[in-house]
């Protein structure tokens, strides 16, 4: 998988502020005194570590441990090889307890549970997709949170979260100068855990949703200088997951303490306190500045679980700074501005766009140094450090980092490879393609780096926000300069058939792509765009090296679906729909649906897009569904399968589906009927029927409505195809429409096709496990 981050959108800085590799930490002067924090002994851990190797002849390796009833248990994987393991933990009965494949971003599997008896339990590790390999196995009394061998575990505890308990609240004692630390776990399937951290008459210090490893779990590192009685919150993000988390509370005096904003100097200028409700509606406040002067604005939540966003507008009211969250472990935002012209500007306190945050906020505005800017942008550039010696290549256009060295250590084929890759890269997307130029940092090139990417191909973290792209004609709102990491060695990525050269050219394109995107728009609210576009991108640069087609298993198995689901993985496989849009018109569509994304957010930027090409989305969507059908795509023959079949009619009658398609999504029905029959559709205006007949070497569309006649004599194979043309009220926000399907015999003439696909790919619908015929 490759992964793009936005959370980590950066500080907002201004474009007058020069980037540079400033210092990580604040200066000397500006650094605040924290008391000796008293020693604490650390926790003993009853850890037992075995090894085992996974090979063809023995898929499945297990051990076995004792536990007692109540206790909590750690296990874990860990590989040299990175060998993607498949971990479980079977009860003294033999019942599956719990099954995991990847952990926090990486390919290696954790496993932590309560146990319910005392007993011999067993460990099962196998390969992901038949792998082998070779790994070693970790079983721990506790939570593993992570923690230093010097941590002192004050607490640790199973946390149940329902829907009528949202949140858990744990006080918690700390002592002057002592690193505190609370993590969660989520062990329910998807778990999205959060944490705050609150303090004296109810203020929030800190909080976190995810703790930055690529799982959705939470931490967060804390420092008082005074001793406090602490309130710990676990919950979930938008109080939409529920299931059990592991709760860790410890003392560790090695944890790395995130960047302390209270510690930069200056002189308040104003205090604010303000709410954000559920209407969302951001709040406004002015500010005069005089040119040269530098302001930082810093925004804590005080109540609820707010997700502040902060926005600096102009005299003409365009943003010059951005922040979402200010990267010290909470979900507080800053930015450092300096400005270039004495006037009236407006600051706008918002929540994230992706989620329903309320609560209160303070909001205070200090004069500082102009150097803060660059003390600021100097956290985000340094986001990325390897684990050996730094050596680079530079060519005009790019700087590739990398090492030799420690688990980032590439050698120098490699890494000239990757140089060569990239550049590949931007001849294609910026050269051939006509795609604008993205945000080059301050030596003019574009900073990528070759390390351990922890389970992923490659990430793009967005790194300095600029809010206008110089290669355009157009004045952007919100553009990022980005670096990104492009995988290493591609270890435990066995399941992909491709050599490693292959792999690191699609990578290389799709992490590129990302950089690309950021030129138009850094917080597109259609999210789909970003994972579809990168994978759309590797199919119509690298040939035959793409990664994308393995992606399209994940939306054939669910194309009941809404397009923008926020289920894992979609908008990596629907890079079809862009594919099914190109071969209507053309490759620069999808050019412009990003054009667009420049002045719209969310469905109007489609909606412009398909409106400049006489289509919309429902249209647009319901030729893609029958495209996905049809199976006409030139990469069809190494997609996996065909969508799936919802269900097949072998008679006339009633059918009624409980279980019909979300917004945009479809379902697929075969009929095994011989003649001509009348099916009529009872459902929500919104859902209608389509017929789908292979005739020839083609397959043809036959819009039906909620009414219509098929000949099912006319074609070699002819199915239904029930689409739902209801866009979301917003995109991810789906809903599932129930629909009757009439049968019976007819005389009258049958509907004719609209339009139709090519036949080369096709392959006849079948249930699930069924075998075709030889």
């Amino acid at each position: 998988m490759r992964i793009i981050l936005t959370a980590l959108l950066g500080l907002g800085l201004s474009s007058c502020g020069d980037a540079q590799e400033g210092p990580s930490a604040p200066n000397a002067n500006t650094q605040a005194q924290t008391p000796a924090a008293p020693a604490l002994p650390p926790t003993e851990i009853n850890l037992e570590t075995f090894s085992g190797e996974v090979t063809e002849a023995n898929s499945k390796v297990s051990f076995e441990f004792e536990a007692e009833a109540g206790s909590l248990i750690t296990v874990s994987t860990s590989s040299m090889d990175n060998f993607d393991t498949v971990l479980s933990v079977n009860a003294p009965d033999g019942r599956m307890l719990a099954e995991n494949d990847d952990a926090d971003g990486t390919l290696q599997s954790r496993i932590v549970f309560a146990a319910e008896e005392s007993g011999t339990y067993r460990a099962v590790i196998g390969g992901f997709g038949n792998s082998t390999g070779s790994f070693d196995l970790h079983i721990r009394d506790g939570i593993d949170a992570g923690l230093s061998d010097q941590a002192h575990i004050l607490g640790e505890e199973l946390v149940t979260l329902t829907g009528q308990r949202q949140q858990t609240d744990h006080p918690v004692e700390v002592a002057a100068g002592q690193i505190f630390v609370a993590t969660t776990i989520g062990l329910a399937p998807d778990m999205d855990t959060t944490l705050t951290l609150i303090g004296a008459n109810g203020v929030v210090l800190a909080q976190n949703d995810d703790r930055g490893d690529g799982s959705l779990n939470s931490q967060i590192v804390y420092q008082s200088d005074v001793d406090a009685r602490l309130i710990v919150r676990t919950g979930s993000f938008n109080s939409a997951s529920t299931g059990d988390l592991a709760l860790s509370l410890a003392i560790d005096p090695e944890a790395e303490i995130p960047f302390d904003f209270a510690t930069i100097e200056g002189e308040t200028i104003a205090t604010h306190e303000g709410q954000i409700g559920i209407s969302g509606e951001p709040q406004p406040y002015p500010l005069t500045l005089s040119a040269g002067e530098t302001v930082l604005a810093m925004a804590d939540t005080t109540s609820g679980d707010l997700d502040i966003v902060l926005r600096l507008l102009d005299q003409q009211g365009l943003p010059v700074a951005f922040n979402d969250d200010r990267g010290d472990g909470t979900l507080n935002s800053a930015f450092a501005y300096t400005a270039e012209a004495d006037g009236e500007y407006t600051i706008l306190v918002d929540r994230y766009q992706a989620g329903a945050s309320t609560g209160g906020f303070s909001l205070v505005l200090s004069r500082v140094d102009a150097s803060v800017v660059d003390l600021l942008q100097g956290l985000l550039d340094n986001i990325v450090s390897l684990s050996g010696d730094t050596l680079s290549h530079r060519t005009e256009n790019f700087v590739v980092y990398y090492t030799l060295e420690g688990e980032d250590a590439t050698d120098e084929a490699y890494a000239l490879s990757v140089v060569e890759g990239l550049q590949h890269s931007y001849n294609e997307q910026i050269g051939r393609m006509g795609w604008a130029e993205p945000i080059r940092d301050q030596d003019g090139l574009y900073r990528a780096f070759i390390a351990d990417a922890g389970g992923a191909m490659g990430v793009t973290y967005p790194v300095e926000t600029t809010f206008d792209n110089p290669s355009t004609d157009v004045r952007e709102t919100l553009t990022s300069r980005t670096v990104f990491v492009i995988e290493n060695d591609f270890r435990g990525f066995e399941e992909k058939e491709a050599p490693v050269d292959s792999l690191m050219r699609a990578t290389a394109t799709h992490e590129f792509a990302h950089v690309v995107q950021f030129g138009y728009d850094s917080q597109e609210g259609l999210d789909w765009l970003y994972e579809a576009t990168a994978s759309w991108i590797e199919t119509a640069t690298v040939g035959v090296h793409q990664d994308a087609s393995d992606y399209v298993t994940t939306d054939y198995e669910q194309p009941h679906l809404c397009w923008t689901t926020t289920e894992s993985g979609f908008d990596y496989a629907q890079w079809t729909l862009l594919q099914s849009l190109v071969d209507v018109h053309g490759e620069d569509i999808v050019r412009n649906i990003w054009e667009n994304a420049v002045e719209l957010d969310g469905f109007p930027t489609m909606s412009a897009t398909l409106d400049n090409v006489g289509t919309t989305i429902p249209d647009a969507l319901q030729r893609w569904r029958a495209q996905n059908f049809a199976r006409d795509y030139a990469l069809a023959p190494v997609f996996e399968r065909a969508v799936r079949l919802h269900h097949t009619l072998n008679e006339p009658g009633r059918w009624v589906s409980k279980g019909g398609p979300q917004e945009l999504g479809a379902n697929y029905i075969a009929l095994n009927l011989n003649g001509r029959y009348r099916f009529d559709l009872q459902a929500n205006p919104g859902i209608e029927l389509i017929a789908l007949g292979l005739r020839g070497d083609r397959i043809e569309v036959v819009p039906l409505g909620n009414s219509g006649v098929v000949d099912t004599n006319d074609y070699d194979y002819t199915a239904l195809m029930v689409f739902n043309r209801d866009v979301p009220n917003t995109p991810g926000d789906c809903n599932i429409a129930s629909y009757t399907i009439e049968t019976s015999p007819a005389r009258s003439r049958p509907a004719r096709a609209a339009y139709s696909f090519s036949a080369e790919h096709f392959q006849p619908l079948r249930p699930e496990g069924a075998q075709a015929r030889p």
